[in-house]
């Protein structure tokens, strides 16, 4: 468990949310958090097919994967946040050694890293729980929809789930721009450059490749219960645009600890250098005064320096490592990729 409710000493900077609350209750259930989660989707697949028998309405088969990416949508977010959270607190405690900090400005880090204010997470959840009401009243929707309309009962449901996803998307939404906002600015002011000690700068590459795979996830749920929408061009250049706001949220964050590893790296090769040219002087020296053992002397140090100089040129300057890094952006862009081959697909047969 995760030290996510630290007390500072004079005390927290701010109430936390109310999804910061429920997922600290959740990780402090007697079973594990994921169980919970499942649960939770079986649950609300459930009411809704529940509801849906009781106005006869199962026939509608069209309406399943519409039920289920419902009823899997909040508990999803929910539990996207919870792991985010808790990789937040476990990637900070990795860079301890590395951190510039006071304990209490550590603390403190740690509890904003995985927990939101409440009012300000509220108002976004609300904002696009708003949005989304709006956005039915002047979209086009789609056919599959149309059952919705002989089955009021059943639409009630499903809305109040429905709307409890755009809740917590706007939720997210607003954790997402907070969270990697503040790994941004340690990443930045706090950490201490080490090029022979990468493993701690590497740390918050999990954290950001994490959320920006599950926005992706999210988005492209949405698509694969919705596949009419994929004929359209300007959803096209929507996922494109997406994919690039994903590999956004997993570079950005980590741009400002890359600019200083950059600088450090640039100094070390710059103090080499200054070494190169003091000996090449010395060495020159002993070639025109013919001290020819002088020379043989300083033939060592110049292997050594040139060792030195591959070494730290060789060291690589994003704090993530290869493996993580391949298999986020092969995440993100996968479905990019296979999107637009079924879109050209279908536009050449038809």
């Amino acid at each position: 468990m995760t030290d996510r409710t630290v007390e500072l000493n004079h005390g927290r900077p701010f109430k936390p949310s109310l999804v910061d609350r429920f997922n600290i209750w959740v990780e402090n259930l007697p079973v594990r958090a994921w169980i919970f989660y499942l649960v939770f989707v079986v649950l609300l697949i459930l009411v809704q097919i529940i509801f849906l028998w009781m106005e006869s309405g199962l026939l509608e088969e069209q309406l399943l994967p519409i039920i289920i990416f419902n009823g899997l949508a909040t508990p999803f977010t929910l539990a996207l946040i919870h792991v985010l959270d808790n990789r937040a607190v476990t990637a900070l405690n990795s860079m301890r050694p590395v951190l510039n900090t006071s304990k209490l400005e550590f603390d403190l880090n740690q509890y904003k890293l995985a927990n939101m204010p409440y009012p300000r997470s509220l108002v976004s959840g609300l904002t696009l729980m708003v949005l989304a009401m709006i956005m039915e009243r002047i979209w086009v929707v789609p056919i599959r929809y149309a059952a919705l309309d002989q089955l009021p009962t059943f639409t009630v449901v499903y809305h109040v789930i429905d709307k409890s996803t755009a809740f917590m998307m706007g939720v997210f939404i607003y954790h997402t721009i907070r969270q990697l906002r503040m790994v941004n600015t340690i990443n930045s002011k706090y950490v201490r450059i080490n090029l022979f000690n990468l493993g701690p700068l590497q740390s918050f590459s999990r954290l950001t490749g994490s959320t920006a795979m599950g926005l992706v996830v999210g988005v492209y749920g949405w698509m694969l219960i919705n596949p009419d929408l994929m004929k359209d061009r300007t959803m096209i250049g929507f996922i494109v645009l997406f994919t690039i706001l994903a590999v956004m949220v997993f570079v950005w964050p980590l741009y400002g600890v890359h600019r200083r590893m950059v600088a450090t790296k640039e100094k070390a090769l710059h103090e080499i250098d200054l070494n190169f040219e003091a000996i090449f002087s010395n060495f020159n020296t002993g070639i025109r005064d013919e001290d020819y053992s002088a020379i043989e002397k300083l033939n060592p140090t110049i292997t050594s320096l040139e060792i030195q100089h591959n070494r730290i040129s060789d060291i690589p300057t994003w704090p993530w490592r290869p493996e993580t890094a391949s298999f986020a952006l092969t995440a993100i862009a996968l479905p990019l990729v296979l999107s637009i081959l079924r879109f050209l697909v279908e536009r050449a047969f038809g």
